[in-house]
């Protein structure tokens, strides 16, 4: 059953706009300057870049990364999961199609949404239209969980649960074998809405366990420091979207070290990893950054390390 919405996010929703601000610098961030994007826009244009940067987006990659852990059960030892995140799929053609065809040659346990579903902050019949073909293409071959992101509204969870998708909103699921448990811990988003709550999301959760982190964007790690969380799993970045050559992030768009934008990062026990995403989002375009499916594979290091030597 889909959770209520929350105060924190209805206020937000209902209210407009939420001005993003980071330490002494408040405001000046690209998603308070709109009107940069028409700007970029019309360079791109003007300089023969805006094909070949659209078409950078419908070349979306997959990513597979072996995540070792000497705390996984066994039981869970090659875990896979698809993690989907940053979709922004009313104003990207052809996406869709795209992404589906490569998810269809992968094998995987369960899969993911991570958030971002509409392009702009508003919800959209075509929006919905796409997530309720992805979702219905995921759902039918594994379980789909799924979170909300800073461009989405409570109405897009509504479809994603009537497509057959647990959608996490501060709440948590655990998955079981045997008696050995990993636990999905859904927040809401942290950083438009500021609607991600920690203790709400874990309440009644044991203390036994692998917990897995789920959060549209790295930033709610600065509110989990002291959590015990065995893999963050998040999105937002987009990797950088527009990059230098050597895929070098201009605008991140997210208050973490540098070293937290993109792919595998580590905070003391706790591991990360963040996806470039899907699409893209402001401007249609990606340059040395293309887009991410991502599949994680969870290993369990003692009894890989194990099965190593004993190969030699």
């Amino acid at each position: 059953m889909l959770k209520a919405i929350s105060k924190q996010r209805e206020h937000v929703e209902q209210h407009g706009k939420h001005l993003i601000r980071r330490g002494w610098r408040t405001w000046i961030h690209w998603e308070n300057l709109p009107w940069l994007n028409p700007l970029f826009v019309g360079f791109l244009k003007t300089t023969g870049l805006w094909r070949r940067g659209f078409a950078n987006v419908l070349d979306v990659q997959v990513e597979q990364t072996e995540l070792a852990f000497t705390d996984l059960p066994e039981l869970f030892d090659g875990f896979r999961i698809l993690w989907l995140s940053d979709f922004h799929i009313d104003k990207l053609d052809g996406l869709t199609e795209a992404m589906l065809s490569k998810v269809g040659e992968l094998d995987y346990d369960i899969c993911i949404l991570g958030g971002d579903y509409s392009f702009h902050h508003v919800f959209t019949d075509e929006a919905a239209a796409h997530m309720q073909q992805i979702a219905a293409a995921l759902a039918g071959r594994s379980e789909v969980y799924a979170i909300m992101g800073n461009h989405d509204h409570y109405a897009m969870a509504e479809v994603l649960d009537a497509a057959g998708v647990t959608v996490l909103l501060n709440e948590h699921r655990s998955l079981e074998r045997d008696g050995h448990r990993l636990h999905l811990i859904g927040v809401d988003d942290c950083h438009y809405y500021k609607a991600a709550d920690w203790h709400e999301a874990t309440a009644g959760l044991n203390g036994d366990g692998f917990k897995v982190l789920l959060s549209h964007s790295p930033e709610f790690q600065n509110k989990i420091r002291h959590a015990d969380v065995d893999l963050y799993v998040c999105g937002h970045t987009h990797g950088g979207q527009v990059c230098l050559p050597g895929g070098v992030a201009v605008v991140t768009c997210a208050s973490v070290p540098r070293h937290c934008v993109k792919g595998r990062w580590q905070h003391k026990t706790m591991t990360g990893y963040t996806s470039r995403g899907v699409g893209a989002s402001s401007v249609p375009v990606r340059f040395n950054c293309p887009g991410e499916i991502t599949l994680l594979t969870l290993k369990a290091e003692n009894n890989h390390e194990a099965h190593e030597e004993h190969e030699g």
